[in-house]
């Protein structure tokens, strides 16, 4: 008898994108564990109904991925649990060229074209400027601080090259990681997220130029995953070296911390 495989998308009634990305085959036979490594948008719109799952997720640490100024805006809400100590809560300083979409989009013709070139421009960036959070986050898993979720705002940009960065790194092949990545385009229906919770913005915009008054065909493009955005992101990894001399030179992952992420990760 075939057991049923775990659920990718994890149900909450307040979550956002959040999803395991356990289940996928790796180049050399094996397989990504399940349960061990989430990814999510926002973590601050839990209610009490999800609070039973998210404890059924065991989880020891969250890495939050976004900038200073998100996390002050929308600060992340793991339930308490009685019989357990709180997730460790990672994050890292921003730097003083800090990227962001609105300051791409202002470069671009407010268009649907230009907002997609605003993508690209900054998916092109992110690899470089996230060194620290993937370092971080490598560091994490290499620790045992597992299962943990990797998280930005709306779980799709910056966690998706982070996810994408270590699905490579475990032998994933670079289409099951794409196809990953669009997965976006199924689970994440951040329209609905948006206009459920009024209060929430998703760190894509500011209240002077609220996300649901842009134009549909741009903020289509703002919402969706798009293989061109994450090739983007291996380009500029491919310029400085390939994905090996990446971890190794810009983000700082030694041999050793990649073999213990491979062997917490893949069975």
């Amino acid at each position: 008898m075939t057991s049923t495989p775990p659920a990718r998308l994890v149900s909450l009634h307040g979550g956002c994108n959040f999803r395991d990305i356990g289940g996928y085959e790796t180049q050399g036979g094996g397989t990504v564990r399940w349960g061990r490594i989430y990814r999510a948008g926002v973590l601050s719109y839990f209610t009490d109904r999800d609070h039973d799952t998210l404890h059924g997720l065991d989880v020891r640490a969250i890495c939050d991925l976004r900038r200073a100024e998100e996390r002050e805006r929308e600060p992340s809400a793991w339930p308490a649990h009685a019989q357990r100590q709180r997730p460790a809560h990672l994050h890292w300083e921003d730097g003083s060229n800090t990227p962001t979409i609105r300051a791409f989009a202002a470069r671009r013709p407010a268009t649907a074209a230009g907002m997609f070139d605003a993508m690209i421009d900054l998916y092109r960036v992110l690899p470089e400027w996230m060194a620290a959070r993937i370092r971080g986050l490598f560091d994490c898993i290499a620790n045992g601080s597992v299962p943990l979720v990797v998280h930005c705002a709306a779980g799709k940009d910056r966690t998706g090259v982070a996810i994408a960065v270590l699905l490579r790194a475990i032998d994933v092949s670079p289409q099951t990681t794409i196809e990953d990545y669009l997965l976006t385009n199924d689970t994440g229906d951040f329209e609905q997220f948006l206009r459920s919770r009024h209060d929430t913005q998703l760190g894509l915009t500011d209240i002077h130029h609220p996300l649901l008054s842009m134009p549909d065909d741009i903020r289509r493009v703002l919402f969706m995953a798009h293989a061109d955005f994450l090739q983007a992101a291996f380009d500029s990894i491919d310029a400085l070296g390939g994905l090996d001399r990446y971890l190794d030179k810009t983000v700082g992952v030694s041999n050793d911390q990649r073999r213990a992420v491979l062997k917490a990760l893949v069975a």
